[in-house]
């Protein structure tokens, strides 16, 4: 261990033994480790951080700080090493946690899209949408492409959205296509044209939104279905 390092344990030791100092010990070195936070951040998130206006800087400051307040020596990890650890698990939750918020929103402009507004106020209706939406995703990224390719391919017309939400209300009854669907992640295209004399046009042109729509109404997404039905009842007025 460098005199360098064992310096900054030494610190710590005492911030930890004198708390009437321990903001100013901290802000120095927090300061004087601006760059090594920096450097962790960006090898978790593989982009350049920038030092003003920042969220993951802030959680990155925020996580060597918690570091410091929680590093014993006697474990035998130096603190940086251990710091890094915790930077990288903070940003990671920070990044984890943007997603869901994204894929929220993603839904919402979806249904604003359809005109779809009732529960968008509810305070527990974008945490049930968060984890319904997680659940729903992890099943279409199996069929090949995941929600915002679903966002940027959704039926504009009501008409056509409207058919297609009958179709797969239909599909989701039908045990053996079912079956097949999910055993090869694919839609049995033909075997749906001959069952409810569809044509391949129509299964191409709302192809995700298809299968998207099985997946609500066979794993039974009950907020999901509340836009689904809300959705056709609005398309059929």
């Amino acid at each position: 261990m460098t005199a360098k390092m064992e310096k900054l344990e030494e610190i710590i030791e005492y911030i930890r033994a004198h708390p009437e100092e321990e903001k100013v010990y901290k802000s120095r070195v927090i300061e004087a480790h601006l760059p090594f936070i920096v450097h962790t951040i960006t090898q978790v998130t593989g982009r350049y951080v920038e030092v003003e206006n920042s969220e993951e800087l802030s959680v990155g400051l925020i996580a060597f700080d918690e570091a410091m307040s929680k590093y014993y020596a006697d474990r035998g990890a130096t603190f940086l090493s251990f710091a890094r650890l915790v930077i990288s698990s903070r940003i990671k939750d920070f990044i984890n946690k943007e997603r869901r918020t994204n894929k929220v929103i993603s839904l919402e402009q979806m249904t604003e899209s359809n005109g779809y507004q009732a529960g968008m106020n509810d305070s527990n209706f974008e945490n049930e949408v968060a984890v319904e939406v997680e659940i729903w995703e992890s099943f279409i990224q199996k069929f090949g492409f995941d929600l915002e390719q679903l966002v940027d391919e959704l039926p504009r017309h009501a008409d056509t959205r409207n058919n297609a939400i009958d179709l797969s209300e239909k599909i989701s009854h039908d045990s053996e296509i079912v079956d097949r669907m999910y055993q090869k992640y694919k839609l049995p295209m033909a075997k749906i044209i001959l069952r409810f004399r569809t044509t391949k046009k129509v299964l191409k042109r709302s192809k995700k939104f298809i299968i998207a729509t099985v997946v609500i109404f066979t794993k039974n997404l009950a907020t999901l279905k509340q836009w689904i039905y809300s959705d056709r009842k609005r398309c059929s007025s």
